[in-house]
C-alpha cells in the first residue's frame, strides 16, 4: 500500500489479439468501479499492440523464445542479487523495462494473473514454464496474494510438468475459471488448497457503449454498408473469424495439407451463404501483430467466387468497436474464441468451430452445443448444416441468449467480486482460505448473486466430465 492506494499487478497478459484485449480492458474496467483506489500495472512479454485504458502502466517482461525459452532467468537473478544488496537495478538501467517489471511486482498488493489461456496446461507448453509459471513463482517468492483471474486451464496429461504445476497453483488463493472444462482439468490436477470459481470468460461482465451513428458510418466506411445505413437495400450480414495452422492443425502429421483443405471449405462456405441468403460475407480480424490474421483472410478470399459480397474489416478498429459492429451481424461464424464471446454477449446466431476446449465450454454453457464443432470433425456438409439451422432459428436463439447473456454477465462479473475479496482480506493482513470463503459469501449477498452460487460448494461440481473431443 502507498498513500491508500492498491498496487495490483497483472501478469501473463496477452496482446496483438482483440478477444485478449477485450477480456483485460473488461477485467480493468469494473475493477476501476469496484477498487476505484487501486493503481494497475501489466507486466506482459508483448506490450506491443496492447490497447488498454489510460492510467494503466505497462511494462515489457522478458519475452519468451524457441532459441532462447529461458532467455529472462539471468534478468531475474541478476535483479534478485542485487536486491538482496539494497541496489534497484531499474534506477541504474531504466530502459530495461524488465526491471521496472520485477519492481512493480515485488511492491505489488496483489497479483492477477490475466484472463486468457489455457496457458496453464499442454497446449500451450513451450511458454508454460519459461513466462506463465515463472510469474506465479516470483509473485509467491515475493510473498504476493495471487488470484488467476477467469482463463481456461488444461489439459494436464505430462507428468513431470504436473508436479510443479500442482505445486505452484496450490500456492496461489483464488483461481477462477470461465468454463467448466478447465474445471474439471484442475480437478484431475488435485490442485485444492486455492478457492476455486466457476464464472465466465471476462468480456462478458461489461456493456459496450458507442455510438450507433458512429459505427453506421464505420461500417459505411468499410462498405459494409451503404451511405445511409442498414435501412435502405438492407442485406443479411454474416461475420466470419477464421484460424489458423498454430490453432486448429498443430498436432497434426500434415497441418499445411489440413489447413489447405479448410481455406477450400472456408471459401465454399462463404460463397454458398452468399448465395442461399443474399448475404455480404464480413471478415473480422482478431490478431493484428506479430500474429496476423490477414495474411490468411486474404488467402481464403482469393479462393472465394463471389468476391464482390465480401467484405473485411480494417484491423486497426479496438475490441470495442468490433464488439459494436459484431452485435450489427444477422449471424456469426467463429473460428475464433473471442468472436464468439463478442456475437453471444449481443445474442447473434452462432456457429462456432472449436479448437480448444474453452470454446466449447462456452457453447455448451449457453445451450447452443448443437451449433458447435469441433476442428477435427469439420466437414463442409456439417458447416452448412449447422448455418442453416442456425438461420431457420435465428429468433428463437436470440431469446435464447437473451436470457443467458445476464446470467453470463452476472457469472463474469464474479471475477472481479473475487478480486475484491482478496484486496478486502489482504488489507485486513489475512488471506487464508477461511477468511476469503467468508468475505466472499459477504460479498455475493453484497452484489445480490446468491443464486448463481448457490450450489458451488457442493463438492459434486468437481466431477464434471471434461472429454471435449466428441463435442
Amino acid at each position: 500500500m502507498s498513500n491508500n492506494t492498491v498496487n495490483i499487478v497483472i501478469t501473463n497478459s496477452h496482446s496483438d489479439n482483440r478477444g485478449d484485449e477485450a477480456a483485460q480492458r473488461a477485467m480493468i474496467n469494473t475493477l476501476g468501479k469496484l477498487i476505484p483506489n487501486s493503481k494497475l500495472t501489466v507486466v506482459t512479454a508483448s506490450p506491443c499492440g496492447l490497447g488498454l485504458q489510460e492510467g494503466v502502466d505497462v511494462f515489457k517482461f522478458a519475452a519468451y523464445s524457441r532459441q532462447f525459452p529461458f532467455f529472462s532467468l539471468p534478468f531475474v537473478f541478476l535483479w534478485l542479487v542485487f536486491k538482496l544488496f539494497g541496489i534497484e537495478l531499474s534506477s541504474f538501467f531504466p530502459k530495461f523495462e524488465v526491471f521496472k517489471a520485477l519492481k512493480s511486482t515485488s511492491n505489488a498488493d496483489i497479483i492477477i494473473s490475466a484472463p486468457g489461456g489455457p496457458y496453464f496446461g499442454d497446449l500451450y507448453r513451450m511458454h508454460e514454464i519459461s513466462e506463465h509459471l515463472l510469474n506465479i513463482f516470483l509473485a509467491k517468492l515475493f510473498k504476493k496474494p495471487v488470484i488467476i483471474y477467469g482463463p481456461s486451464m488444461g489439459p494436464f496429461k505430462i507428468r513431470w510438468r504436473n508436479v510443479l504445476r500442482r505445486y505452484l497453483l496450490n500456492k496461489v488463493e483464488i483461481i477462477t475459471l470461465r468454463d467448466p472444462v478447465s474445471r474439471g482439468y484442475l480437478s484431475d490436477l488435485k490442485v485444492t488448497k486455492p478457492v476455486v470459481y466457476v464464472t465466465a470468460d471476462s468480456a462478458f461482465q461489461d456493456s459496450i457503449n458507442i455510438d450507433r451513428a458512429k459505427i453506421d458510418d464505420i461500417m459505411a466506411s468499410e462498405g459494409v454498408v451503404g451511405a445511409a445505413g442498414r435501412g435502405t437495400g438492407r442485406k443479411a450480414l454474416i461475420g466470419i473469424t477464421p484460424a489458423g495452422i498454430r490453432c486448429n492443425y498443430r498436432d497434426c502429421a500434415e497441418p499445411e495439407k489440413e489447413q489447405g483443405r479448410y481455406n477450400e471449405l472456408i471459401a465454399r462456405t462463404i460463397d454458398y451463404v452468399v448465395k442461399k441468403f443474399d448475404a455480404t460475407v464480413v471478415f473480422v480480424p482478431q490478431l493484428y501483430g506479430r500474429s496476423n490474421d490477414m495474411p490468411l483472410i486474404e488467402r481464403i478470399i482469393e479462393l472465394v467466387e463471389a468476391k464482390d459480397s465480401v467484405r473485411v474489416l480494417s484491423k486497426k478498429w479496438n475490441s470495442e468497436i468490433q464488439q459494436a459492429i459484431i452485435s450489427q451481424m444477422d449471424m456469426v461464424v467463429g473460428n475464433r474464441y473471442h468472436s464468439v464471446i463478442f456475437a453471444l454477449k449481443s445474442a447473434v446466431p452462432t456457429v462456432c468451430i472449436a479448437y480448444e476446449h474453452k470454446s466449447v465450454g462456452v457453447m455448451k454453457v449457453v445451450g447452443m452445443e448443437k451449433f458447435l464443432i469441433n476442428i477435427k470433425e469439420l466437414t463442409y456438409e456439417k458447416l452448412i448444416d449447422k448455418i442453416e439451422q442456425a438461420w431457420d432459428e435465428r429468433r428463437n436463439i436470440k431469446d435464447l441468449l437473451g436470457l443467458q447473456v445476464e446470467i453470463q454477465k452476472n457469472r463474469s462479473f464474479m471475477n472481479s467480486v473475487l478480486t475484491k475479496a482478496l484486496v478486502n482480506c489482504m488489507l485486513a493482513n489475512n488471506t487464508q482460505k477461511d477468511q476469503l470463503e467468508k468475505e466472499i459469501d459477504i460479498l455475493i449477498h453484497q452484489f445480490k448473486l446468491e443464486s448463481l452460487y448457490a450450489s458451488e460448494k457442493d463438492k459434486h461440481q468437481n466431477k464434471t466430465i471434461h472429454s471435449w473431443n466428441s463435442a
